[in-house]
């Protein structure tokens, strides 16, 4: 929590979602702020929510790679599309993928 504080000095809104943040009460006394809004949701895990991978290559087995070398190669983006597509057409709720930055994810977009 104290390692927060930074950002909430600098900015003027701040959003925190965590699936831990508890009791909901204790971080604005330590941090020394007063929420606009503070909400608790319940959360329930039925099935499996997750899906770590690690991948090395595309479906057409070239490598891929976020090294910044080749970010840009149209190999890669064509890859990492398609394995989007795939883990999509078979994700009944969504998907969320993060990239290495916004200008990438534009790029790429």
């Amino acid at each position: 929590s104290i390692a927060i504080r930074p950002v909430i000095e600098r900015f003027q809104s701040v959003v925190i979602t965590s699936g831990t943040l508890s009791p909901i009460d204790l971080y604005p006394k330590l941090l020394n702020f007063q929420p606009a809004i503070r909400l608790s949701l319940p959360m329930s895990t039925f099935r499996p929510c997750l899906l770590p991978l690690l991948v090395a290559r595309g479906s057409d087995q070239i490598a891929i790679s976020t090294r910044f070398e080749l970010r840009k190669d149209s190999a890669v983006i064509r890859n990492y599309g398609q394995l989007l597509i795939d883990i999509a057409a078979c994700t009944p709720d969504g998907i969320c993928c993060f990239f290495t930055s916004y200008q990438y994810m534009e790029y790429v977009i």
